[in-house]
């Protein structure tokens, strides 16, 4: 009689993890086991799940070693940072720096005796000792372009209003606008580079010179050796401001920081601030100190690397006002051909001599070319090649021909210019006068509505 096969006895789960043979069959052996538990869960497919029967796998199914590698991480530390903060989603716009930049305590932090009980620190010696006017230094009336009609957008008039009585929203709103260049960004990659502007005395290094502009879309933009700056006002350095009229639109938002990181890129250095100053292009109450923390405080808020809360014009430093004419003359054709991005000629003179000089210097060429065929004939050795006569048959009408051609260019093209301003200028005055005609009806009516009014 056969005996009863015996049963093989199970080994007990022993108290600690056995020791894998192999090191990299067992880190494999981990890591399939990991890939397992994501695909449970459905968030990957794993690649090793047909060798769930290997030995490997089948020794990381141990209890202790399963309960180790399966077991949840101890929580990370999620705390926001101020950066991610105002990143994330559906949060109210703030200003890029601390409540402390208040200008409205400004005097009373100036005049306060020291009695010892100051906090000690940048926060209370080094942002608080500056005196800054946001609303006195706004300019008295401020001119923006609107068109007569609906129908009449290319050609408007500049209307003007006082900037105080009628709104700062709409001065604001003007003053930092690079809708121009934001209409051509995709092309941006001609006229400069995505890098942050060079220091100020980097630029005076170098022999720019610089000219104040109040433009925000020529800020940064240079030719020849001069660059355009946007004076940096008081009112982008107070806290108050921001929160009233800069926080209300994140557009505008990401305007005034982009223009603001414009000028962090610019004074880097107590030299750049001086020199700054010294081209009223800063607020001569502000001191390096100063700067200096404010600089940090605005890093804490925006990142200096990333640019996300920036306009996009702001991902390129200095442009190249000859090549964004171009660009504009090119885009917008019909409407900007003659004037391009910023038409800076006021005689005709010098529109000749900085579009056509290389003509003369193209002219002196052919002179001598023609000179020197007209020497090679008369030498024995090419007075009697053929060729060499033929040739100079062909550049002596190349060259008539060209000269002729570039002289009815240029009087083309000055024709051009001078009917299109002519007409231009007759078009505008007519529209000036009508448009001012009803304006002074329209005020005389009001007069005489008020006047007759009990």
């Amino acid at each position: 009689m056969e005996e009863p096969r015996r049963q093989r006895p199970i080994p007990a789960t022993p108290s600690v993890i056995p020791p894998v043979e192999d090191e990299d069959e067992g880190e494999e052996a981990k890591r399939a086991l990991r890939l397992d538990r994501l695909a449970i869960d459905g968030r990957v497919r794993s690649p090793a799940w047909p060798y769930k029967n290997s030995p490997a796998r089948r020794e990381c199914f141990h209890p202790e070693l399963n309960r180790s590698l399966l077991s949840p991480r101890p929580p990370e530390n999620t705390t926001p940072t101020i950066q991610q903060a105002c990143n994330a989603p559906g949060m109210p716009l703030e200003p890029p720096f601390p409540p402390l930049y208040r200008q409205s305590g400004v005097d009373t932090a100036l005049d306060a005796p020291d009695d010892g009980k100051t906090q000690a620190g940048p926060s209370s010696a080094g942002r608080l000792r500056i005196k800054l006017d946001p609303i006195g230094t706004l300019p008295t009336i401020a001119r923006v372009k609107e068109p007569y009609t609906a129908h009449e957008t290319r050609h408007g008039s500049h209307s003007v209003y006082l900037v105080e009585d009628e709104g700062i929203d709409r001065f604001v709103a003007g003053d930092l606008s690079v809708k121009r260049l934001n209409d051509i960004h995709g092309l941006l990659w001609m006229a400069g580079r995505p890098l942050n502007a060079r220091k100020m005395q980097r630029y005076k290094m170098i022999g720019f010179e610089f000219l104040p502009t109040e433009q925000a879309d020529l800020h940064l933009i240079h030719f020849s050796n001069k660059i355009y700056l946007k004076t940096l006002p008081d009112y982008i350095l107070d806290y108050d401001f921001w929160e009233k009229y800069l926080c209300k639109d994140e557009a505008l938002h990401k305007l005034a920081c982009g223009f603001l990181l414009s000028w962090v890129w610019l004074i880097c250095s107590p030299i750049d601030l001086q020199l700054a100053q010294d081209a009223h292009l800063v607020s001569p109450q502000i001191t390096w100190p100063w700067w200096k923390q404010f600089v940090k405080d605005f890093n804490r808020h925006v990142d200096f690397n990333a640019l996300d809360k920036v306009n996009k014009r702001y991902h390129f430093g200095e442009l190249r006002l000859g090549r964004i004419n171009t660009i504009f003359r090119l885009r917008f054709f019909r409407s900007h051909f003659i004037r391009g991005y910023l038409y800076s000629y006021n005689r005709y003179q010098v529109f000749f001599e900085r579009n056509f000089g290389w003509l003369i210097g193209a002219f002196v060429y052919i002179s001598v070319v023609l000179s020197a065929m007209q020497v090679g004939t008369a030498i024995h050795p090419l007075s009697e090649s053929i060729a060499f006569h033929r040739a100079s048959y062909g550049v002596v009408v190349l060259s008539i021909v060209a000269v002729a051609a570039c002289l009815a260019f240029v009087v083309v093209l000055f024709s051009w210019i001078y009917l299109y301003n002519m007409v231009a200028a007759i078009w505008h005055s007519r529209s000036e006068r009508q448009k001012r005609k009803k304006l002074a009806a329209r005020l005389a009516q009001k007069s005489e509505l008020a006047d007759g009014a009990p």
